[in-house]
């Protein structure tokens, strides 16, 4: 079980003072019952109860209370502590994971699993440790029915056994059932995503705005008949439950005086232990069902888990980075036989970037052009190190770029591509002097729109190419030593195009930065260093160069 294997990552020590907390709990519960049983014994028999045994009662109660408190406490700072630690550790493969890693695995798929799947683990776990103080209760009232009838206690424990085992096997089906329900609200999740996502598509096209719903309809009755029958397996568990009890007490009031003598005498106690296990039988059952959806969440969590490890196994692993990277002041790297191919599910190649030769220089602009499809976002991540080459090497002054020195190699680079997130904060910048950032603020004329305080900007619910200058101002502050801009100036008014190609970019050449950027504004081509362009993944340099290769 998933959630054995969660609680069993935490450390011994908090293990032991968990169970010792909870049976000390359970072990006060018995003793309280036991008190019970025999006062009422006295008062049958008219014998005064006396003070001494009223200040017993309450002593055990309030020692009840607070060790039942303190394992409730306990054992939900524990497995929250736990939840907490999975979220770092799977949170902290993710960003050590490569980018065609992430690609590959979905956003969706990391964020449902991550937050989604934990925070509903996070909230569910009381419950659970509720019920599991109810195991611990039953194996106690156990222990005091051997004291009080050693065959009784022999009798029901195997009576019990029994019916946990068949519990257990219906708790099976139920969590089978429940991982199915998780398939069909993925399904259904995915499908309503598409009314939203593509809105404007279904508004101007009535008749794929019906097949969509007829189609969602499909999806919803699917999960409304597996919910349905999660539900009839949960009404058979509770069902059981109940009858189990039943028999219990039929047990021992209907059938063990009929075969041993002198049990008389101990029936009523063992009622009242008995009629004391309603309650703990009653929340084991009422908790199957989360149990089951807790199971098969942590499942997920688990199975995403070593997705990631395998990935990092492959050498995507981050290492320790210096305060400044080797490479840092570089005059030329240099891109020899690059090469990277897609491949689909099956490990069919999809497509193919490369083989292609490439030098950039600091101090030095040079334009990417293609057509869609060419290739040019994948060189891009390739060239900064985001993507690992299948075959060929970077060279930075001459010196290979490895598996152990990429990261310091991506350090090099500041880059913003069309699907870029734009942060509120400045992560990595937190010391930056606000003026400053004012001052960037105002030079990308959005001062009236943007103001920087506490250390965020107060808005970025901008346009596309307002959030992208947003993206250049925190590019800037970080001072990397080149520039990817790719198809950055797609989204901006004419003015601040000639912004960006007259007076941005040859200021961070001046600067000595080298500046690689994705463009199809034909009309600004020549204010490059060079142009490259790419077709089918093949690069080829444009112009002079081209002529004097």
């Amino acid at each position: 079980m998933y959630i054995l294997r969660l609680l069993q990552s935490g450390s011994p020590q908090a293990y032991r003072g968990l169970f010792l907390v909870t049976c000390l709990s359970g072990l006060s519960n018995v003793v309280l019952i036991a008190l019970i049983n025999h006062v009422a014994e006295r008062a049958e028999q008219q014998d005064p109860v006396g003070l001494q045994l009223l200040l017993v009662y309450l002593c055990t109660f309030a020692f009840y209370y607070v060790a039942d408190r303190a394992s409730l406490r306990q054992a939900n700072l524990f497995v929250q502590q736990r939840l907490s630690a999975l979220r770092l550790r799977v949170v902290g493969k993710i960003r050590r994971a490569d980018l065609r890693a992430v690609e590959n695995m979905g956003h969706g798929e990391l964020y449902a699993t991550v937050a989604q799947e934990i925070n509903h683990l996070s909230q569910s776990f009381p419950l659970l440790v509720n019920a599991a103080q109810g195991v611990f209760l039953l194996a106690f009232c156990l222990l005091y029915i051997a004291t009080l009838s050693l065959i009784s206690f022999l009798v029901m424990a195997a009576f019990t056994v029994i019916g946990l085992y068949i519990f257990w096997l219906r708790r099976k089906v139920l969590a089978d059932a429940m991982a199915e329900v998780h398939v069909c609200e993925s399904a259904m999740l995915e499908s309503v995503s598409h009314f939203t996502d593509g809105f404007q598509e279904i508004r101007l096209n009535a008749d794929k705005n019906d097949s969509l719903f007829r189609h969602f309809t499909k999806v919803l009755d699917r999960l409304e008949t597996e919910v349905i029958g999660v539900g009839g397996k949960w009404v058979v568990l509770l069902q059981f439950s109940n009858a189990f009890l039943y028999a219990l007490v039929g047990l021992v009031v209907f059938v063990l005086p009929m075969f041993f003598e002198g049990y008389t005498d101990a029936i009523y106690k063992i009622v009242a232990v008995s009629i004391f296990c309603v309650g703990p039988v009653t929340g084991l059952t009422s908790a199957a069902p989360i149990f089951s959806k807790a199971d098969v969440g942590l499942g997920h969590v688990f199975r995403l888990e070593r997705k990631l490890d395998n990935r990092l196994a492959g050498g995507t692993s981050v290492v320790t980075v210096p305060e400044e990277s080797r490479f840092r002041g570089f005059r030329t790297i240099d891109f020899e036989g690059v090469c990277f191919t897609y491949r689909g599910p099956d490990g069919t190649p999809t497509f193919t970037s490369g083989p292609w030769d490439f030098a950039l220089r600091h101090s030095e602009i040079v334009f990417l052009t293609g057509g869609n499809g060419s290739g040019k976002s994948t060189a891009m991540k390739l060239i900064c190190g985001l993507y690992t080459p299948d075959a060929g090497r970077i060279l930075v002054d001459g010196v290979a770029v490895e598996s152990g020195t990429r990261q310091e190699y991506r350090e090099l680079f500041a880059g913003i591509f069309p699907d870029f997130h734009l942060f509120d904060r400045l992560h990595g910048l937190e010391d930056v002097d606000p003026d400053t950032v004012t001052a960037l603020i105002a030079r990308m004329e959005l001062s009236d729109k943007v103001r920087f305080e506490n250390g965020r900007f107060s808005s970025v619910d901008l346009s596309t190419g307002q959030r992208k200058r947003l993206a250049l101002i925190a590019a800037l502050l970080e001072d990397r030593e080149v520039y990817l801009f790719d198809e950055w100036a797609a989204d901006q008014d004419a003015h601040f195009r000639d912004v960006f190609y007259g007076e941005l970019l040859p200021e961070l050449k001046r600067r000595g930065k080298a500046v690689l950027a994705v463009t199809h504004d034909d009309r600004y081509w020549g204010r490059c260093d060079r142009r490259l362009h790419l077709d089918l993944g093949r690069m080829k340099p444009v112009g002079d160069e081209a002529e004097g290769g």
